[in-house]
């Protein structure tokens, strides 16, 4: 049996367990077609939720905790979490957001691989209404979400270079993270770090001895560096399948003992 045919095989065996059916492209007539299916992981995180195989949730980069965010979609009040966001102005509308859910705890931070300040580049906020004129948007909520380590990832997204302005802020390592707020149980990682995704996902790899479901955004980073973390997460046991610009990463015995 071919490798393509048992790895179409797997994904049937998981989109079943939680009532989804994989669909023909021939068939579908449907612009949003994904990899073969239709899918969206806020409803894949609903169904292992209410199975309670998730608990404990760990989202770096949380922004806001709505703009363009499947976890909210999903949450519910028994859950635990952990979510950090370095834009003051973010992190203020993600507590609002997050307020009536008490056993979420929302912190100013920044994920790196260890403790120490790092300089962070972001739009320089009195620049709006530039990018609201030139896209045609009233809504620009979105020049927070490219905010990243990268000078070169916000342009790359058409900001302008004398539009981009930095700030020294405080970065938390997974070591202490997890330390810190006992997390050792953790069942979800969530990272969307514009760019800075394959780093943090190899860094909790070779730091931290739990396996818990991942889901990264995968769409920025470079080619050699996606290939050699899919090649790690292999080495660790993990499949992983593709949604849109997300990779969510599992060990077998998550989803189906």
């Amino acid at each position: 049996m071919s490798h393509d045919v048992k790895k179409h095989k797997f994904l049937k065996k998981i989109i079943g367990a939680i009532g989804y059916k994989l669909i023909d492209k021939k068939s579908a007539k449907t612009e949003r077609l994904i990899d073969n299916f239709i899918f969206k992981i806020e409803d894949f995180l609903k169904v292992l939720i209410n199975k309670k195989k998730i608990n404990k949730i760990l989202q770096i980069g949380a922004n806001d905790g709505k703009s363009d965010d499947f976890l909210y979609k999903s949450f519910n009040k028994d859950l635990k979490a952990i979510l950090l966001e370095p834009m003051e102005d973010a992190y203020a509308s993600l507590q609002k957001n997050y307020k009536l859910f008490h056993k979420v705890k929302c912190l100013n931070l920044a994920l790196d691989i260890k403790d120490h300040e790092k300089k962070f580049f972001s739009v320089n906020p009195k620049y709006s209404e530039f990018y609201k004129k030139k896209y045609n948007d009233k809504n620009v909520e979105w020049l927070n979400i490219l905010s990243s380590f990268h000078r070169e990832h916000l342009v790359k997204h058409g900001i302008k270079e004398k539009h981009i302005i930095s700030k020294n802020i405080q970065c938390i390592s997974f070591k202490s993270l997890i330390e810190k707020y006992d997390y050792q149980d953790l069942d979800l990682l969530i990272i969307d770090a514009e760019g800075y995704d394959c780093t943090l996902v190899n860094n909790f790899i070779e730091t931290v001895d739990m396996r818990p479901l991942i889901i990264f955004e995968w769409i920025h980073g470079k080619d050699d560096e996606v290939n050699k973390l899919l090649k790690k997460l292999i080495e660790n046991n993990y499949e992983f399948f593709k949604i849109g610009r997300d990779l969510l990463c599992f060990q077998k015995d998550f989803l189906f003992n």
